[in-house]
């Protein structure tokens, strides 16, 4: 149950002020050093075999342990079917993970349950395999008799429970059953028809730091009768998403990383996290994404990074894209690599996208504009929308010949797969080299960077020609003349939000929609 909605520029800010405080403050939970006074677990397929230690908040049956007082534990060995429950409202949990590898059949190898507070952590040089089956998905496996303690993720952390997960060494999450992380929403007290109230009970968080995961979805099933697919998401959370530092690995059929509101990746200040995105549908989702620092590479079939929630609103000025520092890299075979249902504000770091070469995809899409204000970005593609545009750029390539804003015109391929896009100034001097070979052709570049100057020329490659403009949230199309900036300059009575972009957004869905019936362009 959805009880607000995202306040974009205030609660961006607050949570960025917040992170860096909370990275100045020792942590009160244990680490994975503190572990003289652990109780010690080792799983095996017979049973759990225990060392007492100072916490005895814990009752084991057969292979399924459950975690009932604050302390800490330490847990491994291997089952084959087996599973750890922190049960509900039970928080200073610290459960370490020292070679530990754990399968669960119709359930998740480790469960949070709601309200709970656990830190998961992976021992110094330890690596941890988890695993779900087929079974722990209750879209498919709907009887709950037969199955009734469907989690649909490998670690579950439910409603209201504060999980961090981290450490030093290795985990790894092989989800057969739906998602692979899935943190919860928000917990509100609930009347006595079951439904949710105004009460707050506790809040939600999910945090990613220091560790090694690898995150992989093993499956891609459907519904026989329906054909619906199950495909899950390698790391998702129903409330705010937290990923500081660490290697992150995920491959998903369907979304990589998934935030249904706030994703802050890194902080200001620090090294940031290696984020990277194998394979997915859309890689990284949040109604606000924010990244701060860290390197992220995003390998995707649709949206490389989409700020949206479906569940709040279609499109909304509260949904963004904002880019304060790190280096981000996308490339894209479907949709646009940066897909923004509200705006974009790319202020600090590294922004290189790579979008299709032909459909309806752009390097850089936005309902309610894009601001350049400090970031580098160079976004590869082609013109499909016209974008509205802040800051100073430059653009190489479009459409020409007959059409409205590129639509119907035909475009020149001024980039060739494998080949390394450079821009020069009018001196010939670099001012940007890529920093990876194209993946396809593309007939349309975008350059922007604190270097560029407005009025002067640049060149792409060496021979396609710009001048740099400055617009205020007017409209860049892609029609006009090869190697000219497109049809609606940015800055003209075109440019800005309201009952014009609704209109606009309107008849271009039209367009696109006749472009693919017919094959046009």
């Amino acid at each position: 149950m959805k009880h607000a909605s995202v306040s974009t520029k205030l609660l961006s800010v607050a949570l960025g002020l917040v992170l860096l405080f909370a990275l100045m403050i020792p942590s009160v939970a244990a680490t994975e050093d503190d572990t003289a006074n652990a109780t010690r677990f080792v799983f095996s397929d017979s049973g759990i075999a225990v060392t007492e230690g100072a916490y005895n908040g814990y009752k084991v049956k057969n292979t399924a342990l459950s975690i009932t007082t604050a302390g800490t534990y330490i847990v491994s060995g291997s089952c084959t079917n087996g599973s750890i429950v922190v049960k509900k409202n039970v928080t200073g949990v610290t459960l370490i993970l020292d070679g530990l590898t754990l399968s669960a059949s119709a359930t998740a190898p480790i469960t949070c349950s709601k309200g709970s507070g656990v830190t998961i952590l992976a021992a110094a040089g330890s690596v941890n395999n988890l695993a779900d089956d087929k079974y722990n998905n209750d879209d498919v496996y709907t009887d709950t008799t037969t199955y009734p303690d469907i989690e649909n993720a490998v670690i579950k952390c439910k409603d209201g429970s504060s999980v961090t997960i981290g450490g030093t060494g290795t985990i790894n999450v092989n989800a057969y059953g739906k998602n692979g992380v899935k943190g919860g929403a928000d917990l509100y007290e609930e009347d006595e028809n079951g439904n949710a109230t105004t009460t707050l009970l506790s809040t939600a968080s999910l945090t990613i730091k220091d560790v090694t995961l690898n995150v992989s979805i093993k499956h891609s099933y459907k519904d026989p009768e329906d054909a619906k697919s199950y495909d899950g998401d390698a790391i998702k959370s129903e409330k705010e998403l937290n990923i500081l530092s660490g290697s992150i690995t995920v491959s998903a059929n369907d979304d990589g990383i998934k935030s249904d509101h706030v994703l802050n990746i890194g902080a200001q200040g620090t090294a940031g996290p290696t984020i990277t995105v194998t394979k997915a549908a859309e890689g990284i989702e949040g109604a606000v994404v924010n990244v701060y620092s860290g390197s992220v590479s995003v390998t995707a079939t649709d949206d490389g990074i989409n700020a949206a929630n479906g569940d709040i609103a279609e499109r909304s000025a509260d949904f963004s894209y904002n880019q304060y520092g790190g280096c981000v890299y996308i490339n894209v075979t479907n949709g646009d690599g940066i897909d923004s249902n509200g705006s974009a504000t790319l202020a600090g770091g590294t922004l290189e996208v790579y979008a299709p070469a032909q459909g309806d995809g752009d390097p850089i899409d936005t309902e309610y504009g894009c601001t350049f204000s400090g970031a580098t970005v160079l976004a590869v593609g082609h013109a499909m929308m016209p974008q509205s545009y802040s800051g100073t750029y430059v653009a190489f390539g479009g459409s020409s010949g007959p059409g409205f804003g590129g639509f119907g015109g035909t475009q020149t391929n001024l980039v060739t797969a494998d080949s390394t896009i450079k821009i020069t100034d009018a001196s010939g001097s670099t001012v940007y080299t890529a920093q990876s070979a194209a993946p396809r052709n593309a007939s349309y570049v975008v350059f922007a960077g604190p270097s560029l100057t407005s009025g002067s020329s640049y060149k792409l490659n060496g021979s396609t020609s710009a001048t740099a403009q400055t617009a205020s949230g007017g409209q860049m199309g892609p029609g006009g003349q090869p190697g000219q900036p497109g049809g609606f300059p940015g800055g003209n009575d075109f440019g800005g939000s309201g009952l014009f972009d609704r209109i606009r957004d309107f008849f271009q869905r039209i367009l696109a929609f006749f472009r693919s019936l017919f094959g046009i362009g």
